[in-house]
């Protein structure tokens, strides 16, 4: 049985990236710029026809669409990903110098999201029924509705430009990762939290609640000892997933406070219309979704059939 849903996990993983590196090579060949011409604009002011065939076919641009395909695909197998047009460095050296960068920040932003979401969801709870309560929900719903770009952009005009604490160019150290993680951390934090309360609110109105309450067990000791253990094994399905989002939204975040992880290599690849970096990023991303989406079934049959061997018991 796992046997099986292993195999048909990795085809489908397998058969997901086939896709989405055919759908990466048919959007570069339509797009009305061609990798060639550009590379040959960026090092020649004003680049004859003939040059740009010839730099066609030293990049092995000037073949069809299928054998560009077939040849990137047979190479792709054994992790050569071609070399970058911009300075001729191998693709995997390229990322795999930026890579740590993005995993810091991707860390560090996972943690101050599930630390958001606890406590927001529990503030939530605790005030559902007074007049804070509706601040604490308004301002989780302005968190949700906050793009993380624009967070990001306000919080370097005001902390960096008009307060002066931190650098505009970003800092050094922990500053290079702590402040481009934490305006990725908050919107999903505001997201899980509205989440939490209303799940907290279901839970603790379970039957089992109400025998605690009948023991004379404190309210705040259910809930952080039963009611919350509960509705966050069910919410980690759904937040591990969502790593995937947070791994995008970290190439934009990156180029706004210029930390050189992933997306900095990303943006200036498409740019200069650097055809491996675009695949293997393309690539790269898709995989990242796939293996975060796979690890939440995971965690999710995990959770379940855990529940269903205690409800046997």
């Amino acid at each position: 049985m796992f046997g099986n849903r292993a195999i048909r996990g990795a085809a489908d993983i397998v058969l997901t990236l086939l896709v989405v590196s055919i759908l990466s090579f048919l959007l570069m060949r339509i797009s009305p710029i061609d990798p060639a011409e550009a590379f040959a604009i960026r090092n020649t002011m004003n680049p004859s026809d003939d040059m740009i065939a010839d730099l066609r076919q030293e990049l092995g641009l000037d073949g069809s669409l299928i054998r560009q395909y077939v040849s990137w695909l047979g190479n792709a197998f054994r992790f050569d990903f071609g070399k970058s047009l911009m300075n001729n460095k191998p693709v995997l050296d390229e990322f795999a110098a930026t890579i740590p960068f993005t995993f810091r920040i991707v860390a560090l932003s996972a943690m101050l999201q599930a630390l958001g979401a606890v406590s927001l969801g529990c503030l939530g709870y605790w005030l559902r029924d007074r007049w804070s309560g509706s601040i604490v929900r308004a301002l989780m719903i302005g968190g949700v509705s906050l793009p993380g770009f624009y967070l990001a952009t306000s919080y370097l005009d005001i902390v960096a430009v008009k307060l002066h604490w931190i650098s505009v160019v970003g800092g050094q150290g922990m500053l290079n990762v702590w402040n481009p993680a934490l305006c990725l951390a908050l919107p999903m934090a505001a997201f899980y939290g509205r989440m939490l309360t209303g799940m907290l609110v279901k839970e603790m109105d379970e039957d089992y609640v109400m025998y605690a309450r009948c023991q004379g067990l404190h309210e705040n000791y259910i809930l952080l000892r039963h009611g919350l253990p509960h509705v966050l094994l069910a919410l980690l399905p759904n937040f591990m997933q969502s790593i995937g989002f947070t791994v995008a939204g970290a190439t934009i975040i990156e180029q706004i406070f210029s930390v050189p992880g992933i997306g900095n290599v990303i943006i200036t690849s498409v740019i200069n219309r650097d055809a491996p970096m675009i695949h293997f990023s393309i690539l790269l991303l898709a995989a990242v979704f796939m293996l975060t989406s796979r690890m939440s079934d995971a965690v999710r049959i995990g959770l379940n059939r855990e529940t269903s061997g205690g409800n046997r018991e």
